[in-house]
């Protein structure tokens, strides 16, 4: 599954491909592999909270 995000490393709006087996994201722009929603204040973190 593909989903399109703010890369918090890259700055770049790219879109992440979902692994659903391994649980997650890897950014199609610059590569970079992180788990999906590791944990749910970070999460809302890189989401909302303003850089």
């Amino acid at each position: 599954m593909m989903i399109q995000l703010d890369c918090p490393w890259c700055q770049d709006k790219a879109a992440f491909e979902v692994d659903d087996t391994a649980d997650e994201l890897v950014c199609s722009a610059c590569g970079i592999r992180t788990d999906f929603a590791p944990d749910p204040v970070t999460t809302y973190a890189l989401l909302y909270e303003a850089a």
